[in-house]
This record gives C-alpha cells, sequence and structure tokens, in this order.
C-alpha cells in the first residue's frame, strides 16, 4: 500500500552531498561506505566508513518557520501552508584497512605520514570547505567533538575490534519541510470591538466598533 503523504528526502540528499564533497578530496582507491564495516569480515580495499549514527531535532537554532496561514482576498478562505524544521544529522568518520591490522614499530602503519593519516587528512579538507553543501539549501556542515549518544568512546571500541582509531565527528544541520496536507480554515468575514472609555468624572462612555 502506497504511502499516505510523501516523506521530504533531505536527509538522503545529505548523504548524496556528503558522498560528493568527500569523492572530490579522497584518493581514488579509497571507497567509502554508509555503515560500520562487518568486524567479520573487513572489506578488502581501503575503506572510508560515514556512519551515520544519530538524527535529532535542532531546538537551538531558531530559525525554523511555522506553518504559515494565507488568505485568499476573493474567497476568504485561508490555506495553511507547511514550514520547516531543522534537523541534525551526527555522523562518524573512521578509516578502515586491513593494514591497519599491523601496526608494529618499522610497519607502514607505523609511520607519521601513514595511510590513514592521510585518508583522514583530506577528510577534513572536504569537510571545512564544504561548509555548505551544494544544492541543499540552508545546509550547515561542522566539525563536532564526540557526542554521548555513542556512550564512553573506550566502551564504543570494544565493542567493534577492541582498538581505537583516529575519528572525525561531524554534524550537518539540514531543514526538512513539513507535509503539506492541504489544511484550510474558514476567514474572518467581521470583526466585532466594545470599547469602554472612563472620563475624569467616574461616568463610562461606551463605543463599539466594528
Amino acid at each position: 500500500m502506497a504511502a499516505t503523504y510523501p516523506s521530504d528526502v533531505a536527509i538522503i540528499n545529505v548523504n548524496n552531498a556528503l558522498n560528493e564533497a568527500l569523492t572530490s578530496y579522497l584518493s581514488p582507491d579509497v571507497a567509502i561506505s554508509f555503515e560500520l564495516p562487518d568486524l567479520d569480515k573487513l572489506p578488502p580495499d581501503p575503506t572510508l566508513s560515514v556512519f551515520l549514527y544519530e538524527i535529532h531535532e535542532d531546538l537551538q537554532l531558531r530559525a525554523a518557520q511555522a506553518r504559515v496561514s494565507v488568505r485568499d482576498p476573493d474567497t476568504n478562505a485561508v490555506s495553511i501552508l507547511p514550514g520547516w524544521v531543522n534537523v541534525n544529522c551526527n555522523y562518524l568518520i573512521t578509516y578502515w584497512d586491513s593494514s591497519q591490522a599491523t601496526g608494529a614499530v618499522g610497519s607502514p602503519g607505523s609511520a607519521p605520514d601513514n595511510q590513514a593519516i592521510k585518508i583522514m587528512n583530506q577528510v577534513v579538507n572536504a569537510v571545512v570547505n564544504n561548509r555548505t553543501l551544494p544544492g541543499i539549501p540552508g545546509a550547515y556542515t561542522r566539525m563536532i567533538p564526540p557526542r554521548d549518544e555513542l556512550g564512553s568512546l573506550g566502551n564504543f571500541w570494544q565493542s567493534l575490534d577492541n582498538k581505537p582509531r583516529l575519528s572525525l565527528y561531524i554534524s550537518v544541520t539540514v531543514p526538512i519541510t513539513l507535509t503539506d496536507k492541504k489544511d484550510s480554515a474558514t476567514g474572518v468575514l467581521e470583526s466585532d470591538v466594545n470599547m469602554e472609555q472612563i472620563l475624569p468624572n467616574g461616568a463610562s462612555l461606551t463605543k463599539a466598533a466594528s
């Protein structure tokens, strides 16, 4: 059965825009995955994991717009147009490579300019140079500190492979348009106001206006 109302695809557009931004900076031999790797079967190719781990409404940004009422001057009917709310999409970005399993001194993974550092440096450049995402008006990208939603970092990495790795956290604020349900209301045809004015001698002078 088809959905009653269509859904705004802003979050999917954010994923696509991030993928495009990262691809323009990453080495061509690095794949991008929008999920955490399977620890029992790590990807054979170097992979950047862009994991969307949490979504919430941004209640601090005062730029949301509630539904707007618009009156038709001919029919006096009032249409209630949809507004929007701002939503935060929080991502954990990590680099995965089978060569990282061997981190002995002298191995390529232990060098100051190892592959993981190079890739994450490219990610940082992609993020800071794409504060606004192409094709998504109102979207804003920024790097953030680790969030409590993932619990303590120690427990988080223990649940993965018990080996902490360089991570980058980003948050994308994106406006989501409210569903247009074609709501309407009856307009005000006339108004009636009663005003009472107290004179200096204590007498009242009542006026009616409409």
